[in-house]
């Protein structure tokens, strides 16, 4: 059995033979400042080129986050607001005039093909006469690149609401409904 001593020896030659503590952590401003100093070298030795390739991709990207929303798209994130389920508990799909949904505003886009409920979704073309129509009017519709941003009022049941979506791998998600009533 070892005494103490030993062991303590052996634990300083041990951190000794591996190079004792770690050196302390650069602040960020050093490396910041070496940063500066040294610009990035491509692995492939192509230097200035390589880098420009390297931000082109990034370039088009930003380019296609402010290309109009395509129809499916628009068409994709419709169909989510209309299958909310904070939307549901308002439409009251089971009195009369009221199924199959009936969808009104400026910013849909021709031949918008939605379903609800197993029937699709007659799009209005006037909007509602009056306030007791039961017509969901899309007020704004905003999509900037992988996020949208869509407004609406269901006047029958005094209601406006707002819905944030955003758009993954997976396709577009509802990511929050915001209903209030008037």
């Amino acid at each position: 059995m070892r005494t103490r001593g030993a062991v303590w020896t052996s634990l300083i030659l041990l951190a000794v033979a591996c190079g004792g503590p770690a050196a302390p952590a650069e602040s960020p401003e050093a490396a910041s400042e070496d940063a500066d100093a040294k610009p990035p070298v491509a692995a492939s030795g192509e230097g200035d080129e390589a880098a420009a390739k390297s931000d082109a991709p990034a370039a088009a990207d930003k380019s296609a986050s402010s290309a109009p929303a395509s129809d499916d798209d628009v068409s994709a994130i419709l169909q989510l607001v209309v299958d909310d389920p904070e939307l549901d508990t308002h439409l009251h799909l089971g009195e009369p005039g009221r199924f199959p949904l009936k969808l009104s505003g400026d910013k849909l886009p021709g031949g918008l093909k939605l379903v609800k409920a197993t029937k699709p979704v007659e799009v209005v073309v006037d909007g509602p006469k009056s306030k007791k129509d039961a017509v969901l009017v899309v007020t704004e519709i905003d999509v900037q690149g992988d996020k949208a941003t869509v407004r609406y009022r269901y006047d029958v049941e005094n209601i406006r609401a707002t819905v944030t979506l955003a758009k993954s791998a997976h396709g577009w998600e509802l990511k929050n409904s915001r209903l209030v009533e008037h």
